[in-house]
């Protein structure tokens, strides 16, 4: 029985062994493992936190350096205090003027804190400083922080749609390619008529007849301007218009005009 007793003793002595020499690895090669790495504190404060949470990443310049720890109200104010544990390794890369910002990683959108190296030349920051906020660069934190001006935006992009689909119902957008097509396709055709019947009157027979003319009008109008003619000595003899206005021109012959024209009148009426 005392035999029996101390098998099973040594037995359970060697299974507790292995338990604790596998929790071990598991310790060591699993997210734990930084139980024995130094650590510093930094300190940021937000107007808001924007989806993060305790746990999220630190990176700096894309290398992860820690992580959250934690988040807290600021006492008298809104801002919250952001905790960010990071590896003590990392600080003589992360010189005074250093800045950080919330951004957007992921297709799932995680959030976490990205910090912007200052000077290389400063001196590096200690355990508990505080770091600068960062005007925010990210597309997603932008957006977020105009509030209402997004929803301008979406607005407007809806609108868009809707007026793109509106244009797109029933072919139309084909329909107005297709009339402008033709309508390039008439505009052609009527430009080279007017080409054709350019090239007519200036080369053709029709062209022949049409400089004839005017060559035939030229000199016309230079026989009136000369006084040649009757239609010419009408417009260049001065005395034809003296004689016109001495015969339209004088009371007395206005009343003789006159009376001629009562007299005809009183006839037809007669008649």
């Amino acid at each position: 029985m005392e035999h029996s007793l101390k098998i099973n003793l040594k037995v359970g002595i060697f299974v507790f062994s292995g338990l604790v020499v596998i929790l071990s690895a598991i310790f060591l090669l699993g997210a734990d493992k930084s139980f024995f790495t130094r650590h510093a504190r930094l300190h940021s404060e937000f107007d808001q936190v924007q989806g993060l949470a305790r746990g999220s990443v630190v990176s700096l310049s894309g290398v992860v350096v820690g992580n959250i720890e934690e988040i807290n109200f600021v006492p008298g104010n809104k801002n919250l205090n952001v905790t960010m544990k990071v590896e003590m390794a990392f600080l003589p890369r992360i010189p005074k003027g250093s800045q950080v910002e919330i951004r957007t990683q992921g297709a799932l959108g995680d959030k976490f804190i990205y910090i912007i190296p200052g000077d290389n030349h400063s001196e590096s920051v200690k355990d508990g400083e505080t770091l600068e906020v960062a005007k925010a660069t990210d597309f997603f934190n932008i957006i977020s922080g105009r509030g209402k001006d997004t929803e301008k935006i979406f607005d407007i992009l809806n609108e868009m749609l809707i007026l793109t689909k509106t244009i797109n119902a029933d072919n139309k957008v084909g329909k107005i390619i297709e009339n402008l097509s033709q309508a390039s396709i008439n505009l052609n055709k009527v430009s080279n008529q007017a080409k054709d019947f350019t090239a007519q009157a200036n080369f053709g027979v029709s062209g022949e007849k049409f400089s004839s003319s005017i060559n035939h009008l030229d000199k016309i109008m230079t026989k009136i301007d000369k006084g040649q003619g009757t239609l010419g000595a009408l417009i260049n003899d001065s005395s034809l218009h003296d004689q016109l206005k001495s015969f339209l021109g004088g009371a007395q012959r206005r009343d003789q005009v006159k009376s001629i024209i009562r007299t005809s009148i009183e006839k037809s009426e007669k008649d």
